[in-house]
């Protein structure tokens, strides 16, 4: 230690030099060597893997790759096995004779030149000038029918009030017009001709189309009201799946001819209406129209961008009817813009952290070498990230991260109360794709505190001596309080890589070396050095202001103290009930709820686009049926998958989310032993008995393909027509069958089995899978698929239940099988409920209860804050305890109160408030993760964790005898209150 002082007292410049020489490498490397980070897609990382269910995922879908034309099974193995039976079929295709067909004598080459070819150019006005061609359906209104691959608005009523009336048609065909007329719509829209764009699927046209209107806004009180009738007539038509997209062609039977007339009923209650107008249980609804669609002639796509930013606000509302809904294909897109533009309120932000500091400290050599010190740190974590731990991935979270770093080291460097401050601390991740986390701001800075305020008590000491021995005192003292901050931060990261969520798996590493040669050569050079300007201009005119906070800070600083050691229990009454009250709200109501959907939401919930996403994807069945998810019987249902032959693992790298490893085969898998046949045929039998078995009409041939191979086994042995002899794959064997009968008839049942006609047999995901390089063929993997009654839900809740009860059965089950059929496993559509699990399970709870009050949910985004939260909490309580602990009158418990306040109640404070700044400038953000980020900023700051600090010292303060672990500050040092900087 005493060598190292010197050599800081004596080189502080060689050491700058060194580190800066080092940080500069470190950050030119990688940004050079390795692609910049691409944010196309912020979801990518935001799920579980390592869980049960997720290797489960990973290896049916790995199975799935596998049975691709080109992976290492089949489906069919007799196409692979029998190459001299396709050699035959193939002698018996003769060559086609081309020289039959082509006239030889009458081929002129001469005319194969370029002036001939140059008169057959296209003449752009040929398609419409000569032949006058509209692009229309046959309806002669519409070009084609609507489809999910359009862009799309949803209507409401700003008062409520019915939309199925004429003043509401009448005012969404006007915002139809507006749209449709705006500048560049006709270069991204469907066209009927040149410069006229397609008629938009809308309620309004499709009455227009009924009633032989040619506009909507043409439309009359009785082509409504009629509409209106004919929708409740033929609605439960609809229902009960009679009606059909083509009803025209395929003339739909038993519905009557004014519900097939042009599909109008079909797509309007389809598309463009909610689900809550006319339900399929009449009781409970109304006939009251609250929200319609309206789908442009323009498909979802980049190229709708500029279209977008030119709708305006006058544009989205016309008398009581607003647009409250879009979907354009655009949200990536517009987050990756927005994720740029909105940087400017992270530089205000940190700029008005910079102005206050420099104003505290009075030092601009302390804010350059903090904005220098903040740009090391991101260099060396990013080069650390990329080059050292060779994580290729980089996620969203890690720009997260360095927002966070970025907006909290100034603030708790401004904090220290000292002219001479500049932290440097590097904490970066070693785990995926984790945070970024330059400095974790906040303990770079508490650190810097601490070594700054250790400096100016030992500067006091009448023995203060030379600048080795400051120096060298100065290290001795606080290595201990920084290493303590560093730990803490550093274990609230370390501890949630155990989470399986992989854009969690995030970890810090101090890089403490770093930390304790810049800042002391920093200070020490900040002591050295006379700048010759001496800013004195600036100095003279801050002067004043620094004189008044400086007055103001004292007498906050009293009074803190005061209200402490005069007011203990009332404080213990206040922040305790506090306390309880933020554990009913996080725990008992509203709770901390899980996330319920699968958007993972990248704007602020007001905007249109994540209106669409969260609040009317749902209200329209065409979205439902797409995506399976309701409760009702017009949709599919989770289906029951249970694998044999392949290990539920995944062996990929779980830092890289592209990586999902191999097939790993189950070596004693052995479908074709008598024994595993005969339990197979038992299991297919009582999956059909369960409760959570759905029964299907019409034949299920390869859902238990054992069933229908001890079927197809009941044939003939003599085909009574051919004579073939088709043994031994006949009614000559019973089930279970030998080895070598099941290997050898299996074959010939699947090739029989993929020549049934598509009416009764559509190839799928179920039955044997066959190893492609396997003589003779052989069964490496089994599929049985059923459907279950439980549809898909975002409830966490409904989906456990499934989940637990199907689990349940199958262990059971697998525990009563055959040696080759132990190792079945059950998976379904599974991956949402996997993330939502994994949320509950592995996220440390530690939470601010206001951050529920404001309705945050729990996924990844809210649990990398709830981690930050606890580093933050705790370091607070550190300063506090350290200071409180080294008090030099360690018996008077009291006094140590006062002295622990006075030392960190002004810096603290200071720290809060800055920080509680720079997260208020990023709440205008549209990004939802900026909003966040200065939302729990903000929180943070000002929550009771800020006041947990209070309670540590009312707790130490309120009886019993302390004794100090010793005098860290001269003897003569000044009063707690009167010694304030």
């Amino acid at each position: 230690m005493g060598r190292f002082a010197r050599i800081v007292a004596h080189h502080p410049y060689v050491i700058l030099v060194a580190v800066t020489v080092f940080s500069t490498t470190c950050l030119v490397i990688p940004l050079t060597t390795k692609k910049l980070p691409n944010f196309s897609d912020p979801q990518l990382g935001f799920e579980a893997r390592g869980t049960v269910i997720a290797q489960r995922l990973t290896a049916w879908n790995n199975l799935l790759e596998a049975t691709r034309p080109s992976g290492n099974l089949l489906v069919n193995p007799i196409e692979q096995h029998t190459p001299v039976a396709s050699n035959e079929i193939l002698n018996h295709i003769k060559p086609f004779p081309i020289s039959k067909y082509v006239n030889h004598s009458k081929m002129n080459k001469d005319t194969d030149e370029w002036h001939t070819l140059n008169d057959l150019e296209f003449d752009e006005e040929e398609g419409w000038d000569h032949h006058g061609h509209q692009h229309l359906a046959s309806d002669g209104f519409f070009c084609t029918i609507p489809s999910p691959q359009y862009s799309r608005v949803v209507f409401g009523s700003s008062d409520g009030s019915d939309l199925f009336s004429l003043d509401a048609i009448h005012a969404i065909c006007q915002i139809e017009h507006n749209m449709m007329k705006l500048p560049g719509a006709v270069n991204i829209c469907e066209t009927i001709s040149p410069g006229e764009c397609c008629q938009p699927w809308s309620l309004g046209n499709y009455i227009a189309l009924l009633h032989n209107r040619t506009s909507c806004f043409h439309v009359t009180e009785e082509d409504v009201n009629m509409t209106k009738t004919l929708l409740k007539q033929c609605s439960h038509y609809y229902y009960n799946l009679q009606l059909s997209p083509d009803c025209e062609e395929k003339f739909c039977q038993q519905v009557p001819t004014q519900c097939t007339l042009h599909n109008a009923v079909y797509h309007i209650l389809d598309y463009l209406v909610d689900i809550d107008f006319l339900p399929e249980n009449k009781s409970t609804g109304n006939n009251s129209l609250k929200n319609t669609l309206m789908m442009l002639p323009i498909a979802q796509s980049v190229a709708t961008l500029q279209y977008y930013r030119l709708l305006d606000v006058d544009f989205l509302c016309y008398g009581n009817v607003k647009i409250t809904a879009m979907e354009f294909g655009l949200k990536i897109t517009l987050f990756n813009e927005c994720l740029i533009e909105d940087t400017w309120l992270i530089g205000a932000g940190g700029m008005f952290i910079l102005l206050s500091m420099w104003l505290y400290t009075s030092s601009l050599f302390v804010t350059l070498m903090t904005v220098i010190a903040i740009i090391f740190s991101l260099g060396i974590s990013y080069f650390m990230y990329t080059l050292l731990f060779e994580l290729n991935f980089f996620p969203f979270m890690n720009l997260l991260a360095s927002i966070v770093a970025v907006e909290s080291v100034v603030p708790r460097i401004a904090a220290g109360g000292y002219h001479h401050i500049s932290p440097l601390k590097i904490e970066t991740v070693y785990g995926f794709p984790g945070l970024l986390t330059s400095s974790s701001g906040r303990i770079g800075a508490d650190d810097a505190f601490i070594f700054c305020k250790v400096w100016q008590c030992a500067k006091t000491e009448k023995d203060n001596g030379t600048l080795v021995k400051l120096v060298h005192d100065t290290l001795k003292h606080a290595t201990l309080s920084m290493f303590v901050t560093t730990l803490t931060t550093a274990a609230a990261f370390y501890a949630s890589y155990v989470s399986s969520i992989t854009a969690i798996g995030t970890a810090t590493l101090a890089n403490f070396a770093i930390m304790v040669t810049w800042l002391p050569a920093s200070v020490v050079v900040s002591e050295r050095w006379n700048c010759p300007f001496q800013w004195m201009t600036w100095d003279n005119t801050l002067r004043p202001v620094r004189n008044v906070t400086n007055r103001v800070r004292v007498s906050l600083d009293r009074c803190l103290v005061l209200s402490v050691t005069r007011l203990r229990y009332m404080w213990l009454v206040i922040l305790g009930s506090l306390a309880v009250a933020s554990t009913v709200v996080i725990f008992y109501h509203p709770r901390l709820k899980l996330p319920d959907t699968k958007n993972f939401q990248l704007f602020d919930s007001s905007h249109l686009f994540e209106q669409y996403d969260m609040v009317y994807k749902d209200m329209f069945w065409f979205e439902r049926l797409q995506k399976g998810g309701s409760d009702t019987s017009m949709n599919t249902k989770l289906p029951l998958r249970f694998v044999w032959g392949i290990l539920p693992m995944d062996d990929g790298n779980y830092l890289d989310p592209s990586s999902r490893g191999t097939l790993v085969y189950d070596s004693s898998f052995d479908m074709a032993a008598p024994e595993s046949q005969k339990w197979l045929l038992k299991f297919c039998h009582r999956l059909r008995n369960q409760p959570f078995y759905q029964p299907v009409l019409g034949p299920l041939l390869p859902n238990c393909f054992m069933e229908s191979f001890s079927s197809w086994m009941q044939r003939r042995c003599i085909d009574p027509i051919d004579n073939l002899n088709r043994t031994p794959c006949c009614e000559t064997y019973n089930a279970p069958y030998k080895r070598e009968v099941f290997q050898y008839c299996i074959v010939l049942a699947i090739a029989d089995l993929y020549e049934t006609p598509a009416e009764y047999f559509m190839p799928g995901v179920a039955g044997p899978k066959f190893c492609r390089d396997s003589h003779p063929p052989r069964i490496c993997a089994l599929v049985v698929e059923y459907d279950s009654n439980h549809p898909f839900s975002m409830s966490y809740k409904d989906i456990d239940k499934f989940y637990k009860q199907v689990e349940m059965w199958t262990k059971k089950q697998m525990s009563k099988a055959p040696e080759g059929m132990q190792h079945g496993w059950f998976i379904s559509d599974l991956e949402f409920y996997d993330l939502q699990h994994t949320l509950s399970q592995d996220t440390l709870v530690a939470i601010v209860a206001i951050l529920v009050l404001l309705n945050w949910k729990l996924n990844v985004l809210e649990s990398i804050a709830i981690s930050v939260a606890i580093g933050l909490a705790v370091d607070f309580s550190l300063h506090y305890s350290v200071h409180y602990r080294i008090c030099p009158e360690g018996d008077d418990r009291e006094y140590a109160v006062s002295y622990a306040i006075s030392r960190m109640g002004g810096p603290t404070a200071m720290a809060a408030l800055t920080t509680a700044a720079a997260g208020a400038f990023m709440l205008p953000s549209s990004i939802l993760a900026y909003m966040q980020i200065g939302i729990f900023l903000v929180v943070v700051m000002a929550s009771p964790l800020q006041l947990q600090k209070i309670m540590c010292r009312i707790f130490s303060g309120t009886g019993g005898k302390f004794v100090g672990t010793g005098r860290s500050v001269p003897e003569d040092s000044p009063s707690p209150v009167s010694g304030i900087q």
